[in-house]
């Protein structure tokens, strides 16, 4: 049996009573041109069109118009919640845009990031979205070069000219330590990772700020995990914070505070009475314990449409040589785990 053959423009002209040109002209949505198009007459094009099934050749169109309407999104790891949620806001607000969205993790593997770029370049997108990883500077660097619109996401690199959206973490860590100190903490410790990004370097001195400002800095102390096998070293931090008497522990980030509350748990450590806890980001996790959590919230839905809308307006201006940076307010929310009164 013959396959049925496939819908072309030829086919809806000839149904609606128009030039091939006409139809061409409504179905790309252009704009001014030639042709003057009726509402009534495109309503009539676009009607016979879904009558027929036409599907349109988007590889044919993306090489005419020297576009994909493809986008990549290299994310650290897309299975950690902050990650997975800024995914699908992005995707979301792409699909506004009439965008198809392609994501890949690089696991915070520079090699790994290097892999994606190269893969999502060959596979024609129109810009990029990336969290760039330790050691990633120079990758970042060849697509800038590359003249590829790009936008950095929770991250960025100093001294680099580029389209990013981040978060005021120096902001987030001054909230934090000081909610502790209200709550009657002075010993506190921070939890951190042993990476030379930009979001935890922003977070240690806010920390560190912090601490100073309020006649610390004999506390401070700030214990960097490598981003491997971290139950292990979460459990030697945590005893030895313990152990040297710490009275509250402030996490860099979400897979920090959540293995280090289960370290607590695993030694019967009570939260706030043992020692006070901030955590950033929320987790479902934190809906079973025992007692509230307080946490840094980052606003995850804004972090992915400012990145998406930075990216469409990279892409529309590729000549711009002007950079746009965003940086977002962070939030406390408050719960018991903070207060040591």
């Amino acid at each position: 049996m013959a396959s049925k053959r496939k819908t072309t423009i030829k086919d809806i002209a000839d149904a609606a009573g128009v030039s091939v040109a006409l139809v061409s002209f409504v179905m790309n949505n252009m704009s001014g041109g030639k042709y003057r198009v009726s509402a009534k007459t495109t309503k009539k094009i676009l009607s016979i069109s879904e009558e027929l099934n036409y599907q349109p050749n988007n590889a044919a169109r993306s090489l005419r118009k020297g576009r994909s309407n493809t986008i990549g999104v290299i994310l650290s790891d897309i299975s950690n919640p902050f990650f997975s949620d800024i995914a699908r806001c992005i995707e979301d607000k792409a699909y506004q845009y009439k965008y198809t969205v392609i994501f890949g993790s690089t696991d915070e593997d520079a090699g790994k990031l290097d892999n994606l770029i190269k893969v999502f370049i060959n596979k024609g997108v129109d810009g990029l979205i990336i969290v760039p990883c330790n050691g990633s500077r120079k990758h970042i660097e060849k697509v800038l070069e590359a003249n590829i619109p790009l936008v950095l996401l929770d991250r960025t690199i100093p001294d680099l000219e580029v389209n990013h959206v981040t978060l005021n973490n120096k902001k987030a860590l001054a909230l934090a330590v000081g909610n502790l100190i209200e709550g009657g903490s002075r010993k506190i410790e921070m939890i951190s990772y042993a990476w030379s990004v930009s979001n935890i370097a922003e977070r240690e001195a806010g920390y560190q700020h912090t601490m100073k400002q309020f006649s610390l800095s004999e506390n401070i102390r700030i214990h960097r995990l490598k981003y491997k096998n971290i139950p292990d070293q979460m459990e030697k931090v945590v005893t030895e914070a313990v152990n040297k008497g710490a009275e509250a522990l402030v996490f860099a980030t979400n897979t920090l505070a959540i293995a280090g509350m289960k370290t607590l748990c695993k030694h019967n450590l009570r939260v706030p009475d043992d020692i006070a806890v901030v955590c950033f980001d929320s987790s479902e996790a934190f809906e079973l314990y025992y007692t509230t959590v307080t946490y840094i919230k980052q606003p995850v839905e804004q972090f992915g449409q400012e990145a998406l809308d930075l990216l469409v307006k990279a892409i529309g201006q590729k000549e711009q040589t002007k950079c746009s940076t965003i940086t977002l307010n962070p939030e406390l929310v408050t719960g018991k785990s903070s207060s040591r009164k």
